[in-house]
Parts: C-alpha cells; sequence; structure tokens
C-alpha cells in the first residue's frame, strides 16, 4: 500500500522521531533489514474514522487485558491473537493516552511520545485547530539546544531556543565572499511550559516553532526569539523532593537564562524587546516575574491562566505597589482560559483582583479546557500582539 508522505505528519510526530513511527518489527530478532512487509511490523496504532471516532489497534501479545485512559476517559479494547482493538470517540486536540496492559501503565511505541505529568507520555492529536500547527511550505526556523551549568540550581541546565528563518539568512550588502552578515538584533519571548512539564513541551507539544514560521512568513508577527527552559527547578532535602517553582525559577531565569541569551544571541537586550508568557504554571511563574520585574518586560501572556500562585500560595507579587503599576508599566497583558478549563473559578478570582487594581490587559476566553489546542490559540494570537 502506498500513501503519500505530506508536511501534516509533522503534527503527529512526537519528541523521540520527526515522521510517524511506521517500521517497529513484530519480532526483535527481524534485525536490521531495508524491507518491511506490513504483517511484520506494528499494526498502524491508531486511524480517525469519517465519524470522527478513533479506531485503535495495539499489539500486546502476551496480554490478558488492555485498557487506553485519556484524562476524563476509560476505553477497554477487545483481544484476539495478540492484537487488541476498539473504536471510540475520543475528543478533539492534544489528548494523552496512558495504555495499561494488565493493569501495569506503559507506553505504547506506535503512538507519539511526549512529556508530561513528570513522565514520558503518549499522545494523539485529533481534529480541531491542529491546522493551526501545520507548517506551510515557507522559510522555517531553527531549534537549538543550549547547555550551561547553573550556580541556581546546582545542575546543567538545557534551553530550547527557537531561532526565526531569517536569524541566519539576512545580508547587509554585496554577495559571494563580498558579502557582510547584518548586525540585526531580534525581541526575545521567554515562554514557559506547565507543571511537570519540561522545556521540550512548546515544541513537541505546542508545536510552537511551526506556529511562529506561519505568522513571521504572512508578516503577522515579528521575528523574534523564543527561550524555553525547565521551570521545574527541583532539589532533595531529606527525604522529600522539593519543586523551586517560583523564587528559584525566578532567580534562575533572570540572573543566567537571561543574560545567557543576550550574550549569546544577538538580542535587543532591553524592557521593549523582552516578552514572557507560559501555560498554567508558567502562567503563574510569568505573573510573579513580571509583577516583581516591571523593569524587564513589556509583554505578558499568561495562558491558563493564573495572577496568583495557587500551587505554593506564594503572595509576594500580588501586593498593592506591584499591581497598582502593573498596567501601566507593561505594554502589552494577554490574559486567556478555556471556557471549559478546571481552574475556571480561579480565572474569575483573578478578574476581581486585577479589576480592583485597575490593571489593563486583554481578556480572552476560547473554546476548550485545560489543553494544548487552547494554549497553541493563545500563543498564536499573543504572537501577533508583542513587539509590534
Amino acid at each position: 500500500m502506498n500513501r503519500e508522505i505530506s508536511d501534516r505528519e509533522i503534527c503527529v510526530s512526537s519528541g523521540l522521531s520527526f515522521r510517524e513511527t511506521s517500521m517497529i518489527p513484530l519480532d526483535d530478532a527481524m534485525g536490521p533489514v531495508m524491507h518491511y512487509p506490513y504483517d511484520k511490523v506494528y499494526p498502524k496504532a491508531y486511524e480517525v474514522t469519517e465519524k470522527g471516532t478513533v479506531r485503535f489497534h495495539l499489539y500486546f501479545p502476551n496480554a490478558g487485558r488492555v485498557i487506553l485512559r485519556t484524562l476524563t476517559d476509560t476505553f477497554e479494547l477487545t483481544g484476539k491473537d495478540g492484537h487488541w482493538t476498539g473504536e471510540y470517540m475520543v475528543g478533539t486536540g492534544f489528548v494523552v493516552i496512558f495504555p495499561s496492559v494488565d493493569g501495569n501503565d506503559t507506553l505504547y511505541p506506535g503512538f507519539p511520545i511526549g512529556f508530561g505529568g513528570n513522565r514520558p507520555i503518549n499522545y494523539i492529536e485529533l481534529g480541531e485547530d491542529v491546522g493551526r500547527a501545520e507548517p506551510l511550505r515557507c522559510s522555517h526556523g531553527t531549534v537549538s539546544m543550549d547547555y550551561f551549568n547553573s550556580r541556581v540550581t546546582g545542575k546543567l541546565e538545557r534551553l530550547y531556543v527557537y531561532l526565526p528563518p531569517d536569524y541566519y539568512a539576512s545580508w547587509e550588502e554585496g554577495c559571494g565572499s563580498g558579502a557582510k552578515r547584518t548586525g540585526k538584533q531580534y525581541p526575545v519571548l521567554y515562554l514557559q511550559h506547565g507543571h511537570g512539564e519540561n522545556e521540550t513541551a512548546w515544541v513537541n507539544q505546542g508545536k510552537v516553532n511551526f506556529i511562529l514560521d506561519q505568522l513571521i512568513s504572512e508578516k503577522k508577527a515579528e521575528s523574534m526569539i523564543v527561550v524555553m527552559c525547565n521551570g521545574m527547578v527541583s532539589f532533595e532535602q531529606e527525604d522529600e523532593i522539593f519543586v523551586g517553582a517560583v523564587e528559584k525559577f525566578e532567580e534562575f531565569l533572570i540572573k543566567e537564562v537571561i543574560p545567557y541569551v543576550e550574550h549569546k544571541y544577538r538580542a535587543f537586550g532591553d524592557k521593549p524587546h523582552r516578552a514572557m508568557a507560559g501555560l498554567s504554571m508558567g502562567s503563574m511563574q510569568t505573573s510573579v516575574i513580571t509583577l516583581k520585574n516591571q523593569d524587564l518586560f513589556d509583554y505578558v501572556g499568561i495562558f491558563s491562566g493564573f495572577v496568583r500562585d495557587i500551587l505554593s500560595g506564594y503572595t509576594e507579587h500580588v501586593k498593592a505597589e506591584y499591581l497598582d503599576t502593573y498596567g501601566e508599566k507593561a505594554a502589552y497583558i494577554f490574559r486567556a482560559m478555556g471556557d471549559q478549563d478546571i481552574f475556571l473559578e480561579e480565572f474569575y478570582r483573578d478578574d476581581k483582583l486585577l479589576e480592583e487594581h485597575h490593571v489593563k490587559h486583554e481578556r480572552v476566553l476560547y473554546s476548550g479546557a485545560h489543553e494544548w489546542k487552547v494554549w497553541q490559540r493563545c500563543v498564536y494570537d499573543f504572537a501577533q500582539k508583542i513587539f509590534r
């Protein structure tokens, strides 16, 4: 069976494989070969039907029971000769899949693999607005992995850095050996993930690089650098592991990440050319840091979206001295949430807090829950408003 390969596959790729996983031998003894008959490889893990349902086909030759869980539902598959099948309506957008075999959670190699909930996860992407992240046939930017030793965390840290298509492509004048690279500088968006995720999430699950490629190519957004770092700053004390997502992360970002980026890359390095945004826990980190450091960022994006810190109860940033000047010192503040989000009441409570202190901002409710299809819309809209 031949089938056309398209850019659409990028939207179902995982953090481990850029293309669909389609050559997994049923028998490890098959060895390295250049020809994979269909009856010798894992079946296609899932297909979307015309009805919008998902038809699953998993291979667990020694299993007695296989179920699939999402964040909201549980589906039981039917087994025959090691093949486990079932057809269900599982929703749209970014759907996390938890396979369970004989009561044990597992990762299935035929599904895309990402990172969430502090562990690797399976997921599928379906239907509504996934096309927003489908790359156009245009120039594409670069996603770099940078490493540096952090004094704040005491560990080797990694950044994901998106560089726009023209970062390496533009020249001042002349051609050939006489050409000179421009000294063009770029604004920077510091973009944070949610709780249990890491620096890979906005690229692997959010497809932010392709969203920006599209917007930049259509001249809907300015060329910008995007920096993504791990906000789960963890450390151990006695017999417990702590997450320093507030003050430790603030110190890490301001004292180390920003100076590192502005030294290595052609960044402007001033308030009008810095933005910070984040989803869920990352939105709370954004609120804490931008409220307390109003001389650093002109643009603020709070996606699914906490002004107050509902995780640790930290309150230093919501003092009147910060809130009263927040809307005036920032050029643009954007807050958004899905209308079915489990934290919607917290969003409304933050509405009242900001109203009390007359904080000017744009506020949006999207259709959706606490999920990637909402966060993709957030960054899609936010990117068009900043650095203009």
